[in-house]
């Protein structure tokens, strides 16, 4: 749920992709949650969140936050799904909430305003890293989310930390990191460092000389850890449009992580690991329009689960079924 500048950008691109074979989904089964704009009569900033089963051929999807507030989910651990919220506060002063994936239960999780950015969770210690504020912006936190209590993780008030994960196994956090002030040729980075503050080191090194370094848009960000197969994957713009790539936590080359032309960005691995689910846009375009793609990485192969009522439909999870 991003501000003018984004919306303005995705409005360069029209959603495209062929339809691929059909996946059959691995039990238990996921549902997968994803984010849209509806204006109405009451907020015209109104983002809600929609749930659908990528197994219904009609692929309706349900709307269930029905709110007049600013809400995104950027998080989904088992049938939970994370979100943040504007509803109890001013416009765009965010916090977490949680709810299940009928849009039941929903219940505010801590007391930390939060920066609109992606979370992961430490499932073992019930330990939420997030993008949050106190009297400065954009400092990394952890919430435990037991009592609601926070503590800062990464506390630099020179930089911006943003887009935080865990490592599988909970000892080690990568983020992306960039300085408040911008200055020429550093950009937004991937970097790495011990859950117990050491070793930080930096992973990735946008091209300076890519067409895209003097252009709005991501050099990293939207990370997320795979499963089991120990890289992180995030997006970057390169040229004229907008991958989804890999780098390892040892450091080394990153690479895209399948051939593509048109924009993936923001994404979400099954807890196996076996599912990837993505945006989807067509580069250099003037309408509108993403659509969601839920892909095999074990084969490649991907399938077109858009609910055809909706032009714009971004950053989708995978839940699991009850």
């Amino acid at each position: 749920m991003k501000s003018a500048p984004y919306l303005a950008f995705l409005g360069l691109f029209l959603f495209s992709c062929k339809n691929g074979p059909e996946i059959t989904t691995p039990e238990p089964g996921y549902l997968i949650a994803f984010n849209t704009y509806e204006p109405d009569s009451v907020v015209e900033d109104n983002w809600e969140i929609r749930i659908m089963d990528p197994e219904d051929s009609t692929h309706h999807s349900t709307n269930i936050i029905n709110h007049p507030d600013v809400a995104w989910t950027y998080f989904a651990h088992g049938p939970t799904i994370y979100f943040i919220s504007d509803r109890d506060t001013a416009y765009r002063h965010f916090f977490l909430y949680q709810m299940d994936s009928e849009g039941k239960n929903i219940q505010k999780l801590s007391n930390l305003r939060l920066e609109d950015s992606w979370m992961d969770l430490d499932p073992v210690t019930q330990t939420m890293i997030v993008s949050g504020r106190t009297e400065n912006r954009y400092q990394l936190y952890l919430i435990d989310l037991k009592t609601g209590n926070y503590t800062p993780f990464m506390h630099d008030t020179t930089f911006k930390f943003q887009d935080p994960v865990f490592s599988p196994d909970g000892k080690q956090v990568a983020y992306v990191k960039s300085p408040k002030v911008q200055e020429n040729g550093v950009f937004p980075e991937v970097f790495l460092i011990n859950r117990d503050g050491s070793g930080e080191k930096q992973l990735t090194k946008f091209p300076a000389n890519d067409p895209a370094a003097e252009k709005y848009g991501y050099k990293a960000g939207a990370l997320k850890w795979h499963p089991t197969e120990n890289f992180i994957s995030y997006a970057s713009s390169r040229g004229n449009t907008t991958s989804i790539f890999g780098i390892r936590p040892e450091g080394g080359e990153s690479w895209k992580l399948f051939t593509s032309q048109n924009r993936e960005v923001y994404h979400s691995w099954s807890p196996d690991g076996k599912l990837l689910t993505f945006e989807q846009s067509e580069p250099d375009s003037s309408s509108k329009g993403y659509k969601l793609i839920l892909m095999n990485w074990e084969t490649k192969e991907f399938q077109d689960i858009s609910d055809p009522a909706f032009k714009t439909q971004l950053a989708p999870l995978l839940v699991q079924k009850n």
